[in-house]
């Protein structure tokens, strides 16, 4: 499923770019083409892609909105076989340690902010 879904966004994304890419030739023309008078036609398909160009920008603009305000991220899962799995969870900032079986899910505690490699290398020292 997952893989259907990035091959139809990735389809969209270079159906888009070419729409795109027109857009930008059409806007672009040569100064010869330009002096010819235009046809009703080419106007209102330079209005249509014109249009379009501003709908893709604001996809774009909402789409990055969304990704920048996702506050739960799960930053790393280890399964423990039957089902079980350890997960450290991501949020605002803080990381927790996150436990979860078929019975549930389960906080196991709160990290600390200091990374594991930080830490190593003050136990070093």
């Amino acid at each position: 499923m997952t893989r259907l879904n990035s091959a139809a966004t990735a389809e969209t994304q270079q159906s888009w770019a070419s729409v795109l890419r027109i857009t930008e030739v059409a806007a672009g023309l040569p100064s010869s083409e330009a002096r010819r008078p235009a046809t009703p036609a080419v106007v209102t398909l330079q209005m249509v892609l014109e249009k379009l160009q501003a709908g893709w920008r604001w996809v774009e603009r909402k789409r990055s909105q969304q990704i920048s305000a996702k506050r739960l991220r799960v930053a790393e899962t280890i399964s423990l076989g039957e089902k079980r799995t350890l997960s450290i969870v991501t949020v605002d900032g803080s990381q927790y340690l996150i436990g979860s079986s078929a019975g549930g899910v389960q906080l196991l505690t709160k990290l600390d902010d200091a990374t594991p490699n930080n830490s190593r290398d003050e136990r070093s020292q």
